[in-house]
């Protein structure tokens, strides 16, 4: 779901869909999400350089494969599509699902949220869980990025920077003038380039699992790039290898049963798109020079056992952006949103919450 390795030697973690289903026939048909009760810490707003949350008051992730199945209300909303420059993009719209906000109260006209998927990822691919929590009283778009699922890509080979403009043309052709927008992994680095080059369309942003590309970029673990480059063994042992990357070691331990917490995806990601999509990433300066721009409220988030994407890359740019948010879970990996979906959508919704009443102290 992100790159590997530095300078420009990346590496997308695998098809991540082909994963995933190839993890979940093994693991014997229907996934269950997470729906545990959350201990997350409330984020804490930083003023004008964003600190981290105090140590011992960090969020803890809670079992995410103990509680009922929940379901998967992602891929029960229907794909829809719209066009967006040279392309036809697939999307799906979940909510809002609290009674009152679906019946049109005060509560469902809050802005809509836009998820931007990881790299190799379709839109069917997030936490069901999570997209429940998040879409209570409001409405959660999610899409596949160019080339990706339901969304094709007539033009070939493209730059980086392309899919943020994808982005932003997807929340124009929508209607909309700005969205509060929550990215994980490469489309966390998406929602960066967005709020720096398309301000105009970015009410609030969520960078979960991101980085800020190019050299500033931290790269994974030592441990987790030699998981990424063995191709040794059957695609299922391979893709079983690389969904464990997402768990830290003494979660899997506690929770055996934790890939119940993956949806079964539906789309394809073409090893072709994926290449092109690594390509683009690989050849990306990133985002670090603009950081300081952004100026709507941003949230950084991070697992302090993410292997992929080391927690150091949220906190320094989060050191970064004015007046932004850090968030720290403990004991939590990359696949957070699997881990504890609860505590992940407390914190994101704490985060909307305060910063559109204006308060920029507390926590």
């Amino acid at each position: 779901m992100r790159r590997s390795g530095t300078g420009s030697t990346w590496l997308g973690i695998v098809a991540a869909g082909a994963a995933v289903a190839l993890l979940g026939a093994a693991c014997g048909g229907t996934a269950a999400g997470g729906g545990a009760a959350s201990t997350s810490a409330t984020p804490s707003p930083a003023g004008t350089s964003a600190t981290p949350s105090p140590a011992g008051t960090s969020a803890t992730p809670s079992p995410a494969a103990s509680g009922a199945p929940v379901a998967d209300v992602v891929q029960a909303a229907p794909v829809q599509h719209v066009a967006v420059g040279d392309l036809s993009m697939g999307y799906r719209v979940v909510g809002p699902l609290a009674p009152a906000a679906a019946a049109g109260t005060a509560a469902g006209t809050q802005t809509p949220l836009l998820l931007i998927m990881g790299s190799s990822g379709t839109m069917d691919l997030w936490s069901p869980a999570l997209v429940t929590a998040l879409a209570q009283d409001r409405a959660v778009i999610v899409f596949d990025n160019r080339g990706i699922g339901e969304t094709n890509d007539p033009a070939g080979a493209y730059r980086f920077s392309q899919l943020a403009d994808d982005t932003a043309g997807l929340i124009t052709a929508l209607g909309y003038d700005k969205l509060d927008i929550l990215g994980w992994s490469m489309g966390a680095d998406v929602a960066l380039d967005l709020a720096v080059r398309h301000p105009a369309v970015v009410r609030s942003l969520v960078s979960y699992a991101g980085d800020p590309g190019g050299r500033r970029a931290l790269p994974p673990t030592k441990q987790a790039l030699a998981v990424l480059m063995d191709t040794s063994g059957s695609a299922q042992k391979r893709g079983e290898r690389l969904i464990e990357l997402l768990f830290p070691a003494a979660y899997r331990t506690a929770n055996p049963a934790y890939a119940a917490a993956f949806p079964i995806p539906t789309e394809q990601a073409k090893p072709a798109a994926i290449n092109l999509q690594n390509e683009a990433l690989g050849a990306w300066a990133g985002v670090w020079s603009g950081l300081t721009s952004i100026t709507c409220p941003a949230l950084f988030v991070t697992g302090t056992d993410d292997v992929i994407a080391p927690q150091q890359n949220a906190v320094m740019m989060a050191a970064r952006v004015p007046g932004s948010w850090l968030e720290r879970f403990a004991g939590a990996g990359h696949g957070l949103m699997y881990q504890d979906p609860q505590g992940l959508a407390e914190a994101v919704q704490t985060f909307f919450t305060v910063t559109a009443t204006g308060v920029t102290s507390g926590g």
